[in-house]
């Protein structure tokens, strides 16, 4: 079993009885070296975040598990999924299939096997997943959702390219895939009613937001909380992020919350 410090293990012992816990990975680079991207995992911490999952006994869902009632999910749920679907997550994928545990890929569809063409400050260019390891994803079980066509930011188009990026990418990979396509997760987090109301008349069940927290905001399953796992997470930073369903989880707030339940404690006896 993975070695974390005594809180940590504690705080994670007694996590996953508050709602499904949503994590968002982007990239997972070979090797063990710490990645120079922040939004990049190293495959050999990657691998190590799963074997913390499953020596706790946490169960690994994919998007559609939740249309249900969410009171029907294991108690340690977990869903782990990727954005834009770069091609270095084919290796984390062999490791999911090789544990037998699930997970989603919102992919942005212009780009599959391509190089990625959108541009953000500090966000090197990569490789998309190709066709047909996407088909082989499929058929080992795993979800394939929309990260829309181009990965724009849907605030900040009109209202007709925003539901053309909702419903077009959806048809592609429904072709591709030759299955319903029903999870969807905003490009940067951003989303608003309209949006929401595109994403739902396109036809997904799910939607995954950039709001950290347990299950889903407002009971609503076109805004699920995710959790961000970035390069620098030690694996006690990521047993604390699973325990409170929170990015922010350094030592400052632990020990407040530690202070907090001695004296709840105290007030009781």
């Amino acid at each position: 079993m993975p070695i974390i410090d005594p809180l940590s293990k504690r705080l994670l012992c007694g996590a996953g009885h508050n709602g499904p816990v949503s994590l968002m990975y982007h990239a997972i680079t070979p090797g063990t070296s710490q990645p120079d991207w922040p939004w990049a995992l190293s495959f050999k911490k990657f691998c190590g975040q799963l074997t913390l999952l499953q020596d706790h006994g946490w169960s690994t869902l994919c998007a559609n598990r939740l249309y249900v009632d969410l009171r029907t999910l294991p108690a340690k749920s977990v869903l782990i999924t990727f954005d834009d679907g770069y091609a270095d997550n084919y290796q984390a994928f062999e490791e999911l299939a090789k544990r037998d545990m699930k997970a989603t890929w919102f992919v942005v569809t212009q780009d599959i096997g391509k190089m990625s063409s959108w541009i953000d400050e500090g966000v090197p260019s990569s490789t998309l997943l190709t066709e047909s390891q996407l088909l082989e994803m499929r058929d080992a079980g795993m979800e394939i959702g929309s990260h829309t066509l181009t990965h724009c930011r849907l605030t900040q188009v009109s209202q007709q390219q925003m539901e053309h990026e909702t419903s077009e990418s959806k048809k592609f990979l429904s072709n591709l895939l030759n299955q319903p396509i029903t999870a969807f997760a905003y490009p940067y987090g951003l989303y608003n009613q309209d949006i929401i109301n595109a994403v739902q008349n396109a036809g997904y069940k799910t939607a995954f937001t950039t709001r950290t927290g347990f299950g889903l905001v407002n009971h609503n399953p076109l805004e699920v909380r995710r959790i961000s796992i970035m390069a620098s997470d030690s694996l006690a930073t990521f047993a604390r992020k699973l325990a409170f369903a929170d990015n922010s989880v350094g030592w400052k707030k632990m020990t407040h919350y530690s202070f907090s339940r001695i004296k709840d404690r105290l007030k009781r006896q």
